[in-house]
């Protein structure tokens, strides 16, 4: 609701996922909500999916190493535990390799999504500036959204 302060943070945000979760990205949106921006990375499989989500000074392809440019003044790592691969949860994989963008958007310049590697499945999300962040799972469909505070 308007003027209900956002409440959220730059401290890395961890959860565990349950045993069970074998989890695979099939979609990803970014979109402006009132008074922050929204990154929703919709879900298929089964259980509870663990994240860690924070800001770093360099974004990494996972198992190269190689970097990633990601353009904005900060850089979240968005790393979804308890990922499977396709053929492991019979779901398509979220496809896009170029990033995405949302032309309304104030925090969030783009998204730029990896890939699943050894259970983790790893994005990255370029902000205007390192301003607060709050990650949470939704349900019916599962998801799993960060929200980001834009500056000042």
């Amino acid at each position: 609701m308007a003027g209900t302060p956002f409440e959220a943070d730059t401290e890395p945000d961890v959860a565990q996922p349950s045993a069970d979760a074998r989890l695979t990205v099939s979609d990803v949106r970014v979109a402006a909500q009132d008074g922050y921006d929204r990154v929703v990375f919709e879900l298929g499989g089964d259980g509870t999916p663990g994240w860690d989500v924070r800001y770093v000074d360099q974004a990494y392809v996972p198992g190269s190493g190689q970097a990633v440019e990601v353009v904005g003044g900060g850089v979240l790592e968005f790393r979804l535990n308890g990922a499977g691969y396709p053929f492991e949860t019979g779901v398509d994989e979220y496809p896009g390799r170029e990033p995405l963008r949302a032309p309304d958007t104030s925090a969030v310049t783009e998204v730029i999504f990896q890939a699943t590697y050894e259970g983790t499945t790893t994005a990255f999300i370029g902000t205007r500036d390192r301003t607060p962040f709050r990650v949470s799972f939704l349900e019916n469909p599962a998801r799993v959204v960060v929200d980001v505070a834009p500056a000042g």
